[in-house]
C-alpha cells in the first residue's frame, strides 16, 4: 500500500525532532528558562515554516490536484480542528500572498509578516490580527487607519497573549468605529411569543424573543417592580415572573387595554359550585388553568363579580349582575390611610395595589 500524498515520511520527523532535544534534565534553573525559550523560538519558527509551506500548496495549486480544500486538506495533514486549519490558510494568504501568475505580492499585514519572520510572535497572534482586520468595523475604517492598526497590533503582540490581544484589538477598533454599522430599516421582525397552557390546568410557559428594543422595554418595566432578593426568600426568575404577572395585572385595572367581547379585559375565575360547597379549595379560569384557594382569596379581595347558575347539563339557568367587593369610596380610604403597600418592606404607590386583608399575628 503506497503512502497518502498528503503524510509525511516517518524518516523527515524523525530527523527534525532529534534536532530540536535539549537537556530537560539540567538541575540549573537559568538553564531550564534558557531551554524554554529556546524551544519556543523554534516552535515560532516552525510556525512560520507551516504556514509558508501551506501558502506554497495554496498559491501552486497542489491542494487543487489533489481533489482537496486547502482548509480540509490541512486540517488532515496537521490532525487539527477545522476552524484551526481555516485560520492557518486565511494568515498564508495574508502574510505570503501570490498573484495568479504565482509573483509575491505585498504582504496585507505586512508588519504582522516581519513579526512572524523574526520569531517575535506566535500564529496564534497573526489569527488574531487577521481575523480582527478581516471584516465588520475593520471595513468601516479609511486605508490609513487600517493601516496604523496592524502596526501598533503586531507591536502589541509582541508583548501580549493572543486572548489579550484579541480583547485590545475589540477596544481598539471600537474607538475608530464609534458610529458603528448603518441602521438597517429593512430589518426582519423578530419579535414572537408563544403562550401554552399546561395540560394539567397547572399554569403554563411563556416562550419567545424579542428584538433589542422591545426587549429593554420589558426589562426596565419588570426591573421597577421587581421585588427585592430577601423578600420572601424567591429566586431572581420567580421575582422576575411574579413582577411581569403584577405588570400584566396592573395593565387589567387600569382599563387601558382595548376593548374584548365588548368589555375589558379581564381575569374571570370559575368557581364550581361543589367546590363552594367544600370551602371554595380552588377555581378555574378561562384558559382551562386551575388556581388554588390562595388564588381565589387574591382574586376575591378586589374585584367585580357576575354571579352564574348552571344546570346539570352546563346550560345557565341564573345571570346576576355585577357588584364590586370593594367600592371605589372604599379603595380611595384605603389608599388615603396606607399611603401605598401595606406590606412590611414594600414601597409601592397606591395605583399598583389591590385592596387585601392583611392577617393580625396571634397573641
Amino acid at each position: 500500500m503506497s503512502e497518502s500524498p498528503l503524510v509525511p515520511s516517518r524518516e523527515f520527523v524523525y530527523a527534525g525532532l532529534a534536532a530540536m532535544r535539549v537537556d530537560v534534565r539540567s538541575e540549573s534553573r537559568q538553564d531550564r528558562i534558557d531551554q524554554l525559550s529556546y524551544l519556543k523560538t523554534v516552535v515560532r519558527q516552525a510556525e512560520l515554516d507551516m504556514v509558508e509551506l501551506v501558502a506554497s500548496l495554496d498559491n501552486n495549486g497542489d491542494f487543487v490536484e489533489l481533489g482537496v480544500r486547502p482548509v480540509s486538506a490541512v486540517a488532515d495533514l496537521l490532525r487539527c480542528r477545522e476552524f484551526e486549519a481555516r485560520r492557518m490558510v486565511a494568515v498564508a494568504r495574508a502574510v505570503f500572498p501570490t498573484s495568479l501568475a504565482g509573483l509575491a505580492l505585498q504582504p496585507r499585514l505586512p508588519a504582522t509578516a516581519m513579526a512572524l519572520a523574526g520569531w517575535e510572535i506566535d500564529q496564534a497572534h497573526a489569527e488574531v490580527i487577521e481575523h480582527a482586520l478581516r471584516k465588520g468595523a475593520a471595513e468601516r475604517i479609511s486605508p490609513e487607519q487600517w493601516s496604523t492598526l496592524e502596526e501598533q497590533l503586531a507591536g502589541l503582540a509582541r508583548h501580549y497573549r493572543p486572548d489579550e490581544l484579541a480583547g485590545l484589538a475589540a477596544r481598539m477598533l471600537d474607538r475608530l468605529d464609534q458610529d458603528g454599522p448603518p441602521p438597517n430599516d429593512d430589518e426582519p421582525q423578530v419579535n414572537e411569543l408563544h403562550l401554552s397552557a399546561s395540560s394539567d390546568g397547572a399554569g403554563g410557559r411563556v416562550k419567545g424573543r424579542l428584538d433589542a428594543a422591545t426587549f429593554e422595554v420589558l426589562c426596565r418595566a419588570v426591573r421597577a417592580v421587581l421585588c427585592p432578593a430577601t423578600d420572601e426568600l424567591k429566586s431572581l426568575g420567580e421575582r422576575q415572573a411574579d413582577a411581569l404577572g403584577e405588570i400584566c395585572e396592573h395593565a387589567l385595572d387600569e382599563g387601558r387595554l382595548p376593548l374584548e367581547g365588548g368589555e375589558r379585559p379581564h381575569v374571570t375565575a370559575i368557581l364550581d359550585y361543589q367546590w363552594m360547597r367544600e370551602q371554595a379549595r380552588g377555581l378555574m379560569f378561562d384558559f382551562g388553568g386551575r388556581g388554588t384557594a390562595a388564588d381565589l382569596r387574591t382574586l376575591l379581595c378586589d374585584c367585580g363579580i357576575t354571579p352564574v347558575v348552571f344546570d346539570g347539563a352546563s346550560q345557565p339557568l341564573d345571570l346576576g349582575r355585577e357588584r364590586r367587593c370593594v367600592s371605589l369610596a372604599q379603595r380611595k380610604a384605603v389608599a388615603a390611610r396606607d399611603r401605598g403597600c401595606a406590606h412590611p418592606g414594600c414601597h409601592r404607590k397606591p395605583a399598583w395595589c389591590q385592596v387585601h386583608h392583611i392577617p393580625m399575628p396571634l397573641s
